[in-house]
């Protein structure tokens, strides 16, 4: 059987000329630390999503108005088995307008469903393709980080304990809310655990730990969701990432929270902003601080 790159489209009322130079802004569309130079021919440029990843890329071709493609010369994915899975592979832009209408053909050349990071990968760049790039396309506002949710509390307690706490979601995340209990299923302490929480018919979401810094850094990707209580897009947290940092000074831990993905443009944003203030300011702030660990 023929192994298929990933591949998705999309139409943006916008020049085919207009939609390269945004896209070939990445900062403005894609959620992640950014340096180097994107615009040209050549240029290199190197993107981080936390950690140690990184991602190395050359624009190996670029035609104005028609075509984008970037290499991918070095990477380092440290939650999967090859961490250079993403190595010399490309990401290929096509474009083409038709009255007034551009079309973009993406494909991610390398990125077949036989290797590790396929799914992971496959999810991440639907978002950030039919989201975030569309978005940005057709109104000049795409996804990045700076407008992601955040949130920063301190607790009284080490860094270990609390890292070791934020890891034990069942304990912390399982609370009853508007007369329902929260269901937990798997594992959420090693690098590459999955786990699954359900909120009755509302509220589904299904987190893979995608890095792990002991006493330092958790990020959870979440591979899948569905929140029935939005009326357009149910699928909203697919693709984002909920990111612990810990900092510590003296016998107390500063948490920075982060919902990367979340951003006010989104339907659930308002909803999801109450949400994580009653989760992460009320519910694990009450079970670090009242725990003996």
């Amino acid at each position: 059987m023929e192994k298929k790159d990933f591949q998705t489209s999309i139409n943006a009322k916008i020049s085919s000329g207009e939609a390269i130079k945004r896209i070939s802004n990445v900062p403005g569309w894609w959620g992640v630390t950014f340096n180097g130079s994107s615009e040209k021919q050549n240029d290199k440029f190197t993107v981080k999503m936390g950690g140690d990843s990184f991602f190395n890329f050359t624009v190996a071709e670029l035609i104005p108005g028609k075509r984008v493609v970037w290499l991918v010369t070095n990477c380092n994915m440290p939650w999967y088995t090859d961490k250079k899975e993403w190595t010399n592979t490309k990401m290929i832009f096509d474009l083409s307008e038709k009255n007034g209408i551009t079309t973009l053909n993406f494909t991610h050349e390398g990125l077949t469903s036989d290797i590790e990071c396929y799914k992971d990968c496959e999810t991440g760049w639907t978002h950030w393709i039919r989201q975030s790039l569309l978005s940005y396309l057709t109104t000049g506002k795409g996804e990045t980080k700076d407008q992601s949710y955040t949130i920063a509390i301190e607790f009284a307690k080490p860094a270990k304990d609390v890292f070791k706490l934020i890891n034990n979601v069942s304990k912390w995340w399982t609370r009853v809310a508007n007369g329902q209990q929260t269901e937990y299923e798997g594992q959420s302490t090693n690098l590459n655990d999955e786990f699954v929480l359900r909120h009755g018919e509302k509220h589904y979401s299904k987190q893979k730990l995608l890095e792990v810094i002991p006493d330092k850094k958790v990020v959870w990707f979440v591979t899948d969701s569905k929140l029935n209580w939005i009326e357009k897009d149910k699928f909203e947290w697919t693709g984002t990432k909920m990111i612990f940092e810990l900092t510590s000074q003296d016998s107390k831990t500063m948490l920075n929270f982060m919902h990367q993905g979340l951003v006010p443009e989104k339907e659930c944003y308002e909803h999801s902003v109450q949400f994580w203030d009653m989760v992460i300011k009320d519910w694990l702030f009450n079970f670090v601080t009242s725990s003996n660990t």
